[in-house]
């Protein structure tokens, strides 16, 4: 639970300054696209002007652009953050606040001095300009602070890999503070405002640099511009189409809380199955190999209930998006989840398979006596064979390397059949209960084969015990000391019997 929620001045404060982002970018985007093309103009006699100039907009066009898409994607995360109640839900929304914010410094102050502020920044010392230099270090230590204070790394790696099951579990549980996160996003939004202004200044001085000529023959290119328009990437009647999907009553709050809570319990058996490793350890005993199969069993749980869980979170976010840019993002983290999930789940080519939390638990536990296992492998196939890896980097990075993803990314939308993208999500929710109802089924069977050797070593372990009390009732010793012996080998047949009972919880 969010033992430190959002203070009322940080919601105040984001509220106010958060509104109509995304209007001033449609008023920003046409001058921007009326001053690319005024560059292109410039005679080629004074091409060695056109490229400074055009060298100098186009870096500040991606840190425009690019600040404006990721305030965007904070928004909306935040917006959603503070609408839910469910701990779980709000855990993912935080998550997702800050991998945008460990994306988006990594954007702007790049891995090596090369992120998109850092390659304009000279460019700035060279203008000169005594409005536009006070803001080079201002920048640079808004931004160092939105690096150091508000990117938790680590966290990050887990949201964008989806770690393993444990290690998952406790990335989640360390998640506390909401309002941390609010003030993440606030402080992005200072660099923003500075971002935007910095731009605004560029954009004049390169509009006054320009030759007055260069205007002749472009008015008329650029009167069919149209307004800010990336596309209307949702169909207007997918929310209804999804929302008559029958299975839908799996996203529904009872069912989110239900499922997150199934995770508590299932760590808690994690720990008494590694507490049983532990004390066959120091005793030098050896455990029963089922031990192993049902703590994989239990890992294998955990994975299929977090991909629920978050799969729930991000299809709720597109259901409850306020614009079709917003929905186009939600959908985007939902093939996010997919990939990175069924990487570690079941895996896309022959070492992540063999590294995957299925095939550890095939080897543990090859369940040759039902078909079900095979028919899950098979539709584990079909939901592995579509992924796109390639595609799930653009989804997750705002950069790679030299290259930028922000517009890549919008652009990208446009090729999604976004009906089709979603009904895939839900098949894999489904798939998910199938899974789950397996592992039910295979605990059980564990379980009967468990009480039958249990039961046959509990009476081999009497016999033996019974043979070694009447060796002592029989013996030439006192009666003080045969009472003795055989309470001793009652204690001990109590304690290994209540060890190899492994039909109490584990």
């Amino acid at each position: 639970i969010m033992s430190v929620p959002a203070s009322p001045q940080t919601l105040y404060s984001l509220k106010n300054n958060l509104k109509d982002s995304m209007a001033e970018l449609e008023e920003i985007l046409p001058a921007m696209v009326e001053l690319s093309h005024r560059l292109s103009a410039i005679d080629e006699s004074d091409i060695a002007k056109r490229e400074t100039l055009l060298a100098l907009f186009n870096k500040t066009h991606d840190l425009l652009m690019g600040s404006y898409f990721i305030l965007h994607e904070l928004m909306s995360s935040l917006r959603l953050l503070l609408d839910t109640t469910i701990p779980y839900e709000k855990r993912y929304h935080i998550q997702s606040i800050n991998l945008s914010l460990c994306e988006a410094y990594n954007y702007f102050s790049g891995n090596k001095n090369d992120g998109v502020w850092n390659l304009l920044k000279p460019m700035i010392v060279v203008l000169d300009d005594p409005k536009l230099n006070p803001f080079v270090e201002i920048v640079d230590r808004e931004l160092a602070k939105l690096g150091t204070e508000y990117c938790d790394k680590q966290m990050r790696h887990s949201t964008a890999h989806f770690d393993k099951p444990i290690e998952r579990y406790k990335s989640i549980c360390s998640i506390t503070e909401e309002d941390k996160y609010c003030g993440g996003t606030s402080q992005f939004l200072l660099n923003h405002f500075y971002f935007s202004s910095i731009s605004m200044m560029i954009f004049s001085i390169i509009n006054q640099t320009i030759p007055k000529k260069t205007m002749q023959g472009v008015k008329e290119e650029i009167s069919e511009i149209p307004a800010f328009d990336i596309k209307d990437f949702v169909e207007k009647s997918v929310a209804k189409k999804i929302a008559s999907d029958e299975r839908m009553d799996k996203i529904s709050d009872q069912s989110l809380t239900a499922v997150s809570n199934f995770i508590d319990s299932l760590y808690n058996d994690h720990l008494k199955c590694e507490g049983l490793k532990e004390y066959a350890v120091t005793h030098n005993t050896e455990l029963p190999t089922t031990v192993s199969a049902i703590n994989q069993l239990i890992l294998l749980r955990m994975m299929v209930s977090f991909i629920r869980c978050d799969l729930t979170c991000a299809i709720r976010a597109y259901m409850n998006s306020e614009s079709s840019i917003e929905r186009s993002l939600h959908l985007r983290k939902i093939y996010l989840i997919e990939v990175s999930a069924l990487t570690h789940l079941y895996g896309y080519n022959s070492k992540k398979k063999s590294e995957s939390v299925w095939s550890q638990l095939m080897v543990l536990y090859n369940d040759n006596s039902v078909n079900e296992s095979e028919l899950l492998q098979e539709k584990l196939e079909e939901q592995t064979n579509q992924l796109d890896c390639v595609r799930r980097n653009l989804h997750t990075h705002f950069r790679e390397g030299d290259e930028l993803n922000i517009v890549k990314r919008y652009e990208a939308y446009k090729e999604l059949n976004q009906v089709a993208e979603l009904k895939r999500s839900i098949d894999l929710l489904h798939l998910c209960e199938r899974i789950e109802d397996y592992t039910m089924s295979v605990l059980s069977r564990i379980d009967k084969n468990q009480r039958q050797k249990s039961i046959e070593q509990q009476d081999y372990m009497h016999t033996m015990f019974e043979s070694m009390r009447t060796i002592i009732k029989n013996s030439k010793s006192s009666e003080e000391i045969k009472t003795n012996t055989i309470a001793k080998l009652n204690e001990m047949e109590k304690k290994l019997t209540h060890l190899f009972d492994l039909n109490k919880p584990c």
